[in-house]
């Protein structure tokens, strides 16, 4: 019996404390004779073409029942998977969606690029990796959650489209025979209320039914003053069983409408460096000695009510934007998957899924121009008064809002008297304005010169998605040399994504809260002179961006034998897939510069403002019309040597296909024309994957060990360096005038070559108390990363006297993000097999190594080792009703899970130190939970 159906049988107190964390697995008695043959009955469906047990897969495959997913009380799906060995998922600290997720040393790409997410084995969209719609953001856990199921590799790239590196498939519950529900109560100490609830059971004796959701409100987990998390789900399934058990039809709606809030780096100052870091010797961040720049690490943030509201302006006119609609997305998804039992050996499968809506990203960057505001502002007279001003004069641009507002201009031939006059005798003989003033834009008073000061950057992005899949599967049994079970499949996806992003640039200050500010000129005796700088806290209130329309359609044809002998001790997977991509795309980037001022205003006046001078608008469209194919095959096979050890191996070579990423920015070209010469260059990527395992399961002690190399091959980059000893070359002097010389280009990749091994272990020592954690080591390594550039030589006087070839050579360095240990401990104890207690206990420690910033040569940046410590408890009230406690991060550990190279040359306010952006861990938190099920 499988630990769902152990709990879906027994409402017992036993099972009760199961699913808090203790001894699951003894919940209930196995269906085997024999109770050491509990752990090995878990029966999959990810991967397989048939339900195959876990003990008998031949590929790594991890679960994580409903029982296991309510202990763990995650905050977000990125949260759930870092409980899987191989995954660094860098936890949910960019909230409760949107996270990253990296897989067996594969690069950071910034989501879910090799880690495509399946509900009940198909994808909610096709596509896993499209930007401002991060995989994750279609899925929510809650109580109609049956399980997850996790493969990493091998099959999961023949099964599923992009499964290059792990497939992760939430499995959804359905009724059955008996009725059943339940419901639950969740709060957090951050406002956080949840409520969920599902309900299932017969109709009739063909038909059963499931339905459930969540709703939750909720602060959010860092202080942003507003509410930042709400919405939730509403699912549910009808299944036909027919009277022979040979058909089955099932057919399920998802009704998903959430806002969850979405957190970015924070300002931190570290002890100032003496240079750039290298990758020999790196620039290593002790986070003992970091300090926050104006925001606290453990729960604050840059968002707050004082700046959640602001303007936008663009080729629409302006529209106002509200941060706390955060990540939104709504959609509808609905599924028909049917299987009949032809006879003869002869089965048929399908599934068919249709998801449409939209999803709105409404999200806040943080600059790194952390400043005191004497220093900030002074900038900004700099850069953002004088400067243009200085070059309108200089052009005889006399309707330049800045020069008419911020200058005198001669009345008589100003032309003239501003030819080829110095910076320095334009601001002596013509400028009014003497300094720039920051104002809060909520009350209206003057900021502090101690003040700090920043440049936020909010993302606004409105995806309009569609996205429809079906797979077909015939499957024929029959024997030779043992069973074989083959499978033939056809699968196929039509998909569009149409976007339009664009981005703001607004001063605020970095405090709690931080406050919008307007800038504006003063004349030396502190009266306004001059055009505003801002509009609404935006001195650029429509920045860069896009606006795209993508029409996808891929289509695919695999073919796997699941083949078992030798009295079924050996079991064998082999497939193959063939799979193309074509994608029709229309793209305008926000590269058209407008003049908004309203002709009732007089430009450069007082009452004008120069914020939407410069508005980026869509340009000319780029038009991209490609079609892509590839085919991956996996070899496994898994031998089971006694009733409790089974060992396996896997060989395969998989594909990814370029991303919808990769097609919107452009990156897919198959030739690239470099000089004279035309260079061909490769855009499909490929791993080689060779996997062993052993497995080894008994009541008190099971395990799990596999060692591991992957070889990824990304698509082909080209570097274009200029060759200054061609005879091409003009010379001045002794010196090349380097742009005359012919470009060269070079191909190079950055592929990745990583070995590792991962281990799961479960000690039971005695009754209750359970011993369980997963160590993942590896050693992820650059590969195929060589290349030239051509480098200025100066002398000590600063004088140009020639160039330099610079090899930059990546191999053999290990790529940014990535830790090379995760460890992964989860104890827990039941007090009632014992005692009589009807209480549980149970921890979790998180330890990650530490992780480098950047793969280039300069600015190499490691961030520290840090770990988490959880903790929880649970008390089974009556044998239906459970409460549960849960703390994360109960030492209030400090550290950071990204971070942006630190710049040497970028110092703090205070000038004693750096300065620089990261993403801190959450500071501790406390759940509880009240469940009820029947």
């Amino acid at each position: 019996m499988s630990l769902k159906n152990a709990f879906r049988t027994s409402v017992s107190a036993a099972v009760l404390f199961a699913a808090t964390g203790a001894l699951a697995q003894t919940a209930a008695p196995a269906s085997s004779s024999n109770p050491e043959a509990v752990q090995v009955e878990e029966v999959v469906v990810t991967g397989v073409t048939a339900g195959t047990r876990k003990k008998d897969a031949t590929f790594s495959i991890n679960t994580l029942t409903t029982e296991e997913i309510q202990r763990l009380a995650p905050i977000s799906t990125a949260d759930l998977l870092a409980n899987i060995p191989g995954l660094y998922t860098e936890g949910s600290s960019a909230g409760e969606a949107s996270n990253n997720v990296t897989v067996r040393g594969l690069p950071v790409t910034g989501g879910y690029r090799y880690a495509p997410q399946l509900i009940d084995g198909l994808p909610v969209y096709e596509e896993p990796e499209v930007q401002f719609m991060n995989n994750d953001v279609f899925i929510r856990t809650d109580l109609m959650t049956d399980r997850v199921e996790v493969v990493k590799g091998g099959p999961g790239g023949i099964l599923y489209s992009n499964g290059l590196g792990a497939t992760v498939n939430y499995v959804t519950k359905t009724g059955g025979q008996k009725f059943e529900g339940g419901y639950r109560l969740e709060v957090a100490d951050y406002g956080f209320v949840r409520n969920e609830a599902f309900v299932s059971g017969p109709i009739n004796k063909n038909l059963t039914f499931a339905l459930g959701g969540f709703y939750r409100v909720a602060d959010g987990i860092r202080d942003n003053g507003y509410t930042g998390d709400h919405g939730g789900q509403i699912r549910g399934n009808i299944v036909y069983t027919s009277d022979d058990g040979a058909t089955e039809i099932q057919a399920h709606a998802l009704f998903l409408n959430d806002h969850t809030a979405f957190y970015q780096n924070l300002p931190i100052s570290v002890p100032r460096l003496s240079g750039p870091g290298t990758a020999d010797d790196p620039t290593k961040i002790d986070q003992d000695t970091i300090e926050p720049l104006g925001i606290d690490f453990a729960h604050g943030t840059v968002a707050s009510p004082f700046n959640r509201h602001f303007t936008q302006m663009g080729e629409y006119g302006q529209r106002d934007i509200d941060l706390a609609d955060g990540i939104h997305p709504k959609f509808n998804v609905f599924t028909l998957k049917f299987s009949r039992e032809m006879g003869d050996g002869w089965t048929f499968k399908g599934g068919l899924r249709y998801t449409s809506g939209t999803s709105d990203f409404n999200t806040m960057f943080t600059g790194n121009d952390t400043a005191y505001a004497k220093d900030f502002l002074n900038v900004r007279l700099q850069n953002d008064v004088i400067s243009p001003a200085h070059g309108a004069a200089l052009s005889c641009n006399l309707n330049n809002a800045k020069l008419r507002g911020f200058f005198n201009v001669p009345t008589s031939n100003p032309c003239a008297a501003f030819a080829g006059i110095s910076r320095e005798d334009f601001i002596a003989n013509y400028s009014k304005v003497a300094r720039v003033q920051g104002y809060y834009l909520d009350n209206g008073q003057a900021v502090a010169p101690d003040t700090y000061l920043n440049f936020l950057l909010p993302f606004i992005a409105n995806v309009k998605a569609d996205s429809a899949s079906m797979d077909l599967q015939v499957q024929k049994t029959f024997n030779w040399l043992g069973e074989h079970k083959l499978t033939a499949g056809g699968y196929g996806s039509s998909y569009t994504y149409d976007a339009n992003f664009q981005a703001s640039l607004l001063v605020s200050s970095m405090g709690e809260p931080s406050r919008l500010v307007d800038l504006r000129g003063l004349d030396a005796n502190g009266a306004i002179v001059g055009p505003s700088l801002t509009s609404g806290g935006a001195i650029l209130p429509g920045f860069f961006g896009f606006v795209t329309d993508s029409s996808s359609r891929g289509y695919a044809a695999y073919l796997q034998d699941h083949w078992e002998t030798l009295d079924n001790r050996l079991k064998l997977d082999l497939g193959v897939r063939w799979q193309t991509l074509k994608t029709d795309l229309v793209r305008r980037d926000r590269n058209v510069l407008f003049d908004a001022t309203p002709a009732s205003v007089v430009v450069g006046s007082t009452q004008d403002t120069t914020a939407d001078n410069e508005l980026s608008v869509p340009g000319a469209p780029r038009y991209l019309d490609k079609r892509f194919s590839a085919v991956g095959w996996s070899v496994g096979a898994n031998y089971s040597i006694s009733d409790p050890i089974a060992v396996y191996g896997l060989v395969s070579r998989s594909f990814r296909l370029p991303s919808l990423e990769d097609l919107n920015e452009f990156r897919v070209d198959t030739t690239q024309q470099v000089g004279s010469a035309t260079i061909k260059r490769n855009q499909i990527e490929r791993i080689w994957q060779l996997e062993t395992g052993l497995r080894y399961y008994k009541s008190k002690f099971d395990a799990s060990a596999a060692v591991y190399y992957n070889k990824f091959t990304p698509r082909d980059f080209v570097n274009v360096y200029r060759d200054f000893q061609s005879p091409q070359c003009a010379v001045t002097g002794a010196v090349p005038q380097i742009n005359t010389c012919p470009e060269v280009g070079e191909v190079y990749q950055r592929g990745v070559k990583n070995f590792g091994a991962e281990v799961e272990l479960a000690w039971r020592p005695i009754d209750g108390l359970e011993l369980k954690g997963a160590v993942t080591v590896q050693d992820p390594k650059i590969t195929n990363a060589n290349y030239k550039i051509t480098r200025e030589v100066r002398d000590a006087a600063n004088v140009l006297t020639g160039y330099e070839y610079v090899e930059i050579g990546e191999d053999g360095r290990r790529p940014r993000r990535l830790p090379t240990v995760m460890v992964n401990f989860t104890p827990s104890f039941d007090f009632r097999p014992l005692t009589g207690v009807p209480v549980s206990v149970f921890g979790q420690v998180y330890y990650y190594s530490s992780r480098f910033s950047e793969s280039t040569d300069f600015n190499v940046t490691q961030y520290p080792a840090y770990y988490i410590v959880n903790a929880g408890a649970a008390w089974a009230v009556t044998p239906n009703l459970m409460a549960q406690f849960n703390v994360a991060n109960l030492t209030n550990q400090l550290s950071f899970t990204e971070g942006d190279p630190i710049f040497s040359d970028l110092l703090s306010p205070d000038g004693a130190r750096n300065r620089g952006v990261a993403r801190p861990l959450f500071g501790r938190t406390y759940r509880a939970s009240l469940t009820y099920r029947f």
